[in-house]
């Protein structure tokens, strides 16, 4: 008879030996995880031009469709990928223009549309669903001349070693190694057969729960070991990774939903189809589906599937004059790839080709949130994903165009004037770091009208025809706010500028978009010197009429009698202003008060920060060491900024916004300092709504 204690004893001695070994394996793959996580884009970046890396569309259309309701009428922009979605656009009747910046991509995706146009249904399916390349190289000179010249040349090179469409490309790599290779390491081959007999999902949820150990080691594996190749040939960019670097566990909750939310072996062709390696009749894409195969053809042979090789910002920027506009860009997840300046840029340009009546804006997210600025602008609204085959993605969004008054417009991504070189930079640097020893005999400063005016002066004046070009190597916030800035479409707009210095912010609008949206543009500052050069700024502009230059101190109660009148201001920012201002209490309150009530109005912060928000919202409370690591971290940075009178913001100063305003965005990121390597503190970016 077995004895259950001692049957106890040696499950616990398994699990311990178990630890041990994988402890172990952790230990010794850390040096090539570290080495991952420092090369990571730069290794992606290598595939792009060589090789595609996605051999299937990771998006699920029926969620699109669900969205869409899509007809002859509508006009669709999306990412070609492997063509896959753009394909079931075109099956739901509408005219697509797929975009891709990796040529391959759209020589994938080309491939597809062709041999639906030249071949028969047969034929296309042997050659795209069970890996039947000795057909295609057979057909391969009949479809050769119908090729662009870039897809030509890529097929010429890979068609003749090709083995398989299903594990091609970096994902299709990556699919093999996790399904011929770690499956059955790990005792799991039997998924393989439960897909290639298509149990029920029943049957295979019960044979999951038997043994759910190895899928935990598999979940741990992909959570720790192989979550940075995986994502590297996935096509996840490390920005992107850092979107969920806040879920200790992003692969054990894609795993569950695969096993308890779709139905893998039947409907689910996306992980089943790298289990068998094939696609079947039942279980494939649409466009492989019998039913759709004439339509698809017919569609096609009337030009309503169009590709471009470029980036979106490209393709719009080719859309010819009078151009039927876009009724739905469907953005896949690519925009979580960029930082704020490119997804504002994006949309503007975006936005301009739409129709602003039924014009949508559809994306999937590796964030459980809105993950940048100008997106959350557009009011979009979180899409029910339930059903969704892949769950890969913890947000889906739409946004409809005629929901929003704030109107994505474009900035200058280069800003006037020319970048002072290395020498300069580095003397002015040194201005910046030796100011504390030097302040006592700096013979500047008294042409201010305070105390805290003498000092800010004292410090600017010696720096200031240099001021611009230095300080943008390091005041990495500034371009968030700007690009970001909410502009009403509307118009009329009132903006304070408080600390706006040499009016720097303000050429980031192009003088159009100042006259055409702002009735009054203030820029307000305690330094002389600044100033002088922000009148400058602003005659060279040609924008006199609207921008007023005061010098006063934001924190005076007299200097409302300079400023526009309480309530009645659109939006009021501080870039790298907040942290130099001793009152930041008052400097708070007198913000909020300028603006106009009910949410009309919004304050923008974008300077440093003392604490990540990954410390203060505490996202990851197990890293206990690294928080206490972070804390001292901080403590260093505060004590090292305030040698030049910079107060890095602290969370009770945001208590305090939130007392007069609600915050609607909070992002920081670490970025470093000019010649100062060594140091890196947090840059945010706050955005709160008048109440």
């Amino acid at each position: 008879m077995c004895n259950p204690v001692l049957g106890r004893r040696r499950s616990r001695m398994k699990r311990a030996a178990d630890n041990f070994v994988l402890g172990w394996l952790m230990v010794l793959v850390s040096p090539v995880l570290a080495l991952f996580a420092v090369l990571h884009d730069m290794v992606m970046g290598r595939f792009i031009g060589q090789t595609y890396i996605y051999n299937m569309s990771w998006e699920d259309p029926d969620i699109d469709n669900r969205e869409f309701n899509l007809d002859e009428d509508d006009h669709v922009l999306t990412i070609a990928s492997a063509g896959d979605n753009a394909l079931d656009y075109v099956i739901e009747g509408a005219t697509v223009t797929a975009v891709d910046f990796n040529t391959c991509q759209i020589a994938l995706a080309e491939l597809k549309a062709l041999c639906i146009q030249k071949l028969s249904y047969e034929e296309f399916f042997s050659i795209f669903a069970q890996n039947d390349l000795a057909l295609l190289r057979g057909r391969y000179s009949k479809l050769r001349r119908h090729l662009t010249r870039d897809s030509a040349s890529y097929w010429d090179r890979v068609l003749p070693s090709m083995t398989s469409f299903m594990y091609s490309g970096t994902s299709g790599f990556l699919g093999k190694v996790l399904s011929q290779w770690l499956l059955p390491l790990l005792g799991l081959n039997w998924m393989t057969e439960c897909v290639r007999h298509h149990v029920s999902r029943e049957e295979f949820v019960r044979a999951c729960k038997v043994h759910e150990r190895q899928l935990r080691t598999l979940a741990w594996i992909g959570d720790t070991i192989l979550y940075r190749f995986s994502c590297l040939f996935a096509g996840v960019p490390q920005r992107q990774v850092q979107l969920g670097a806040h879920r200790p566990d992003n692969l054990y909750q894609v795993l569950q939903h695969i096993i308890y939310d779709t139905d893998l072996c039947n409907t689910n062709h996306y992980y089943g189809g790298y289990l068998i390696g094939e696609y079947t009749e039942t279980m494939c894409p649409r466009y492989l589906m019998k039913q759709h195969f004439l339509k698809l053809r017919e569609s096609l042979n009337a030009g309503k599937l169009r590709l471009f090789h470029g980036s979106l910002v490209d393709a719009c920027r080719a859309v010819p004059e009078g151009e039927r506009p876009f009724t739905v860009a469907s953005l896949l997840d690519h925009m979580d790839w960029m930082p704020t300046p490119m997804v504002a840029e994006e949309l503007a340009i975006l936005v301009s080709k739409m129709d602003h009546q039924k014009g949508r804006l559809f994306w999937r997210s590796y964030a459980d949130t809105v993950h940048s600025l100008p997106l959350l602008w557009l009011n979009p609204k979180q899409v029910d994903d339930t059903g969704d085959r892949i769950g890969c993605y913890f947000s889906t969004w739409i946004a409809n165009l005629s929901d929003t008054g704030i109107e994505p417009l474009p900035r200058n991504a280069k800003l006037a004037g020319p970048s002072a070189g290395l020498l300069r930079q580095l003397k002015t640097g040194i201005k910046v770091v030796t100011f504390p020893i030097l302040e006592a005999f700096l013979k500047v400063g008294k042409s201010a009208s305070t105390k805290h005016g003498q000092s800010m002066e004292a410090f600017y004046a010696h720096q200031k025809d240099d001021y611009d070009s230095f300080r943008e190597k390091f005041l990495h916030a500034r371009p968030w706010l700007m690009h970001a800035l909410p502009i009403n479409r509307a118009g009329g707009m009132v903006w304070v500028d408080v600390g706006g210095g040499t009016a720097r912010n303000l050429e980031y609008l192009p003088p159009n978009i100042v006259r055409d949206y702002f009735s009054k543009i203030v820029i307000l500052d305690v330094s002389p010197s600044l100033l002088d050069m922000a009148r400058r700024r602003v005659e060279a502009m040609g924008v006199a009429d609207i921008v007023e230059i005061v010098e006063d101190d934001f924190t005076s109660p007299a200097v409302f009698d300079r400023l526009p009148p309480k309530g009645s201001v659109d939006v009021v920012t501080m870039s790298y202003s907040l942290s130099m201002i001793p009152d930041k209490r008052t400097a708070v309150r007198h913000a909020a008060s300028l603006l106009k009530p009910d949410g009309k109005g919004h304050l923008g912060i974008a300077d440093f920060f003392a604490l990540p928000t990954v410390v203060v919202r505490k996202q990851n409370p197990s890293s206990g060491i690294m928080l206490l690591l972070r804390k001292l971290e901080s403590f260093f940075h505060c004590q090292w900024f305030a040698r030049d009178h910079v107060h890095l913001i602290k969370e009770d100063i945001l208590t305090e916004v939130d007392k007069h305003c609600e915050t609607i965005w909070d992002e920081r990121e670490r970025a470093g300092v000019p010649f100062l390597p060594f140091l890196k503190p947090f840059h945010g970016l706050v955005f709160a709504r008048s109440r």
